[in-house]
C-alpha cells in the first residue's frame, strides 16, 4: 500500500507515510489531482489536515470562506472543521498531512472503485470507519 500509486476518483494517490509509522498521529499522502475535481463538504474528527500545494491552484471552502491556494501555499484545516476544495482548471499536485487512518479510507474506496461504481452511501460508510465524515453529497468528487 505504501509508495504504490493508486487511482481514487481519477486522482493519483501515493501513501508516503502510514499512520502506523507516526504512532497513530497522522498519515502523509502525495496526490496528483485532475482538473475540477474535489470532495463534497466534509470534516475529520480524528485530527487536523494540512495541504501543501506543490503545483496548481485549489479553491478551498473553510469556515464558509473561500481561500484561493496556489503553488507554494499551505492550507491548515483544524480538527472537526467542515471544508472542501476544488482543483483548478489545469489540475494540481498536493502533499497532504491527514488525520490518522485516513489512508485506509482512500485505499479501501479505490479498491471498491476498481470493481465498479461506488454509491455515495457506501463511500460515506467507509469514510465513517476511518475519520472522513461527509456533510452533503451535492458535489462529491465531481
Amino acid at each position: 500500500m505504501k509508495d504504490i500509486p493508486f487511482d481514487f476518483h481519477g486522482a493519483k494517490f501515493t501513501i508516503k507515510v502510514l499512520t502506523s509509522e507516526t504512532n497513530g498521529s497522522y498519515t502523509i499522502l502525495d496526490v496528483i489531482h485532475p482538473p475540477n475535481l474535489g470532495p463534497t463538504l466534509h470534516m475529520h474528527p480524528k485530527g487536523p489536515e494540512t495541504f501543501y500545494i506543490a503545483d496548481g491552484e485549489y479553491e478551498f471552502i473553510l469556515d464558509n470562506k473561500t481561500i484561493m491556494a496556489k503553488t507554494g501555499d499551505m492550507i491548515f484545516v483544524p480538527k472537526g472543521k467542515p471544508h472542501r476544495f476544488v482543483v483548478g482548471k489545469n489540475g494540481g499536485h498536493a502533499l497532504v498531512i491527514s488525520p490518522p487512518d485516513l489512508e485506509f479510507y482512500f485505499y479501501k474506496v479505490s479498491e471498491l472503485l476498481a470493481k465498479g461504481v461506488v454509491s455515495y452511501e457506501t463511500e460515506s460508510d467507509v469514510g465513517k470507519q476511518y475519520g472522513q465524515i461527509f456533510l452533503d453529497n451535492t458535489k462529491h468528487w465531481k
